[in-house]
């Protein structure tokens, strides 16, 4: 059998650029470390930590009864994906996946319903995502309101006018319940597994933008990574409303760095990445003709 020789060339040529940019690479990687420690892990593994506290205590019980029939309404879905809404809204995204994964795996969401739900339930960080805006447009109060509210209209939007799932009640008879400190426990093994995935990922494309973007063009670090493309277009002397078109292409599509965390989350369940590729592919049209006529 022929063998195919593509992936080995690949990895000779990534090997070589290994040792040719060695000291780039170290700097990016103990700069994703920093960011990842001093950004991401204070805010992501706590909130997903209270997220599965969140499912063991029963609130998407709690939010179905008092929320549920009005999201089911309003979104044609599961009424425990209001849980799953909210959480997004706070916390932004990967967290968005890791609590839609949980709640499938903990049988309130059958897999058709969880797939929609990742189509629209994509946010960033409301509190990392105004602070970037406020520094990229320090003089102008009104687009970083308007680049931070906007996502979430697109969202709602895109989940109201998307196709219905059916629920499908037999399911949820199959939840068991488990002690508090098991739980806990299994909890916290499973998230400190996704956020080293989260900080490979990162790293991984730190690395990339280091080597394939030497003038930080700001297309290129937001298709990349979020956090960079944002990051460099503060202070640079582009008009304003293409300024203001590349922060909402970079939030609107989240960079493959978030992407590929998100397939990673996904990988142990039978979830589909597509859906939320789909989702993301329109919010990114949607906001980019919002913003240029707004």
């Amino acid at each position: 059998m022929k063998q195919n020789k593509g992936p080995l060339i690949i990895l000779t040529i990534l090997t070589i650029f290994l040792f040719k940019y060695n000291v780039l690479i170290q700097e990016s990687v103990l700069y994703a470390c920093e960011v990842f420690i001093t950004k991401l892990f204070p805010t992501l593994f706590p909130m997903m930590i209270l997220t599965d506290c969140f499912i063991y205590f029963g609130l998407p019980e709690f939010l179905m009864k008092h929320l549920g029939k009005l999201f089911e309404k309003c979104f044609h879905t599961s009424p425990y994906g209001v849980f799953a809404f909210i959480i997004a809204c706070f916390s932004g995204t990967p967290t968005n996946a890791y609590t839609i994964k949980n709640l499938y795996l903990e049988n309130y969401l059958s897999k058709e319903e969880g797939e929609k739900l990742l189509s629209f339930t994509f946010f960033s960080n409301p509190l990392f995502l105004y602070s970037m805006l406020k520094l990229i447009f320090p003089t102008n109060h009104w687009i970083p309101i308007k680049l931070l509210l906007l996502p979430y209209l697109i969202n709602i939007f895109s989940g109201m006018f998307s196709k219905g799932t059916t629920m499908n009640a037999t399911y949820l008879t199959t939840r068991e319940k488990k002690d508090f400190g098991s739980s806990l426990t299994h909890s916290i093994r499973g998230a400190m597994n996704t956020l080293l995935m989260i900080l490979g990922t990162v790293s991984i494309f730190f690395v990339l933008n280091a080597i394939i973007n030497p003038m930080k063009l700001p297309l290129l670090s937001g298709l990349l990574e979020i956090s960079q493309g944002l990051n460099s277009l503060i202070g640079t002397s582009i008009s304003l409303k293409i300024k203001e078109l590349l922060a909402i292409f970079m939030i609107s599509f989240g960079g493959l760095s978030i992407h590929l965390q998100v397939k990673g989350i996904l990988s142990d369940t039978n979830l589909s990445y597509t859906p939320f590729l789909k989702g993301r592919i329109k919010q990114t049209i949607l906001s980019l003709i919002a913003v240029f006529f707004l």
